[in-house]
């Protein structure tokens, strides 16, 4: 891109953000001005790699590779071919450029989870398949300085209410417009169960790579646009104990170099390859919960008869379970991969269930009976328990090792270990009051 003329072409604009999403999907860079944009052009733009390694506080990962031992080297910023996207909610408008990171011989930066899921694109490339995956991303809108006037303990539930998304009609236009913008295609917003919950859906996409930039860029405009209308908004999978928990449930069928859907086979069951893919699901989802649910308060969602799983199960039409295969038209026929958190980084998320699709079509991994019924109810295996159990199933995963690259695995398991010991030793107000007179 000629980002000399996109600079004369924007007067308006004086700084624009260039970002990299972190292991988080935390949006982290720089703040520059316009004229200085041309560095992205002839390859001197520079960053540190340890921008993908920091914590959830934006802290450097202690004991890491990628901060002392290599004398926090500088990586090359690439744009990504995407943007300038427009930032049109702050008080000065400016816009927002994403790279990835990568050495200096132009090679991918091992440890970026965006590099990772364009290798996994590849690997279906390879095989003459690709992915298609819809996205249902779910949040909280708060009053900015009411985050919980509920003072009598009611649970309020409002799901699908037309009144609730009439309310909030200005930000929700404010949010298509952005997204338009942007390029993010959106299909619906519905109130969820929760009071303040809503869902927004993204139109289906066979680039997994965009999928996964939009959420990120989706996530980045929605908390802008609430901070406009004084509003908070919040992806914490459980802000408050009363409301249900919010997911990003991801939709997801194979199709093959004829442009025909592999799961279809003309009947509401679903063809063996099906079968396969939820085999290699069902098979990863213990070592893949630490994706799906990487922080302390992830795991508040993941109670029973939460709308949310626990178990690790899969049934047709069948929201308890962990795997669902929606009814519908044959042609449709997919799976709907429901356990991670809106907190989840959307590239390791794609990465991992595709991954694990490709695992059970390779080996022809037979899923487990379906459930039917309650799946809570169910004698099916829960997913990990907690935080530190997720982070011991990822650690000693032989799935993860075997699909990971070292460095983005080592850089997560350091990064989720670093966040639960700063957490553990914290005195929570809540244990103060329950313990200090009474033990």
């Amino acid at each position: 891109m000629d980002f000399h003329k996109w600079t004369k072409d924007n007067p308006n604009i004086a700084t624009v953000n260039v970002a990299t999403p972190d292991l988080n999907g935390v949006l982290r860079g720089k703040n520059i001005l316009s004229s200085q944009l041309y560095k992205l052009n002839n390859g001197d733009f520079r960053m540190p790699f340890s921008i993908q390694n920091l914590d959830i506080w934006g802290r450097d990962i202690e004991g890491s590779s990628w901060v002392y031992e290599t004398g926090d080297i500088d990586a090359n910023c690439i744009w990504t071919g995407r943007g300038p996207l427009p930032v049109n909610w702050l008080k000065n408008k400016s816009a927002l450029i994403p790279v990835t990171l990568s050495l200096d011989d132009g090679s991918s930066f091992q440890g970026d989870p965006r590099s990772f899921l364009k290798k996994i694109m590849q690997n279906y490339q390879e095989k003459n398949l690709k992915v298609v995956v819809g996205i249902e991303l779910e949040f909280y809108i708060f009053e900015k300085n009411k985050f919980n006037n509920n003072t009598d303990g009611l649970e309020i539930e409002n799901a699908y209410s037309i009144n609730e998304i009439d309310i909030k009609e200005e930000f929700f236009n404010q949010v298509r417009c952005a997204c338009e913008e942007q390029n993010i295609s959106i299909l619906s917003n519905v109130s969820e169960c929760g009071s303040g919950q809503f869902e927004i859906v993204l139109n289906h996409n066979d680039d997994l790579v965009k999928v996964a930039d939009d959420i990120i860029f989706l996530k980045y405009l929605i908390k802008g646009i609430a901070e406009r209308n004084n509003l908070k908004a919040s992806f914490m999978p459980k802000p408050t104990f009363e409301g249900s928990g919010s997911g990003l449930h991801v939709h997801l069928s194979i199709w093959d170099k004829n442009n025909k859907n592999i799961f279809n086979n003309e009947t509401q069951k679903g063809s063996d390859s099906l079968k396969y893919a939820l085999g290699g699901l069902i098979k990863t989802m213990p070592e893949l919960t630490l994706i799906m649910a990487p922080h302390l308060n992830s795991f508040r969602r993941l109670a029973l008869e939460s709308h949310a799983p626990n178990i690790i199960s899969w049934g047709y039409d069948n929201r308890t379970t962990a795997i669902r295969v929606p009814s519908g038209s044959n042609k449709s026929r997919r799976l709907e991969y429901r356990v991670a958190g809106s907190d989840v980084n959307p590239y390791l998320l794609l990465s991992s269930i595709a991954e694990s699709c490709l695992l059970g079509l390779n080996e022809s991994l037979i899923p487990p009976k379906e459930t039917k019924g309650n799946a809570y109810n169910s004698n099916n295996k829960s997913l990990p328990s907690g935080w530190r159990e997720a982070i011991e199933n990822f650690k000693n995963g032989s799935f993860i090792k075997k699909t990971f690259p070292k460095e983005l695995y080592q850089m997560f398991l350091d990064c989720k270990l670093q966040e639960y010991k700063t957490l553990a030793t914290k005195i929570t107000p809540t244990e103060l009051i329950t313990y200090l007179d009474t033990v």
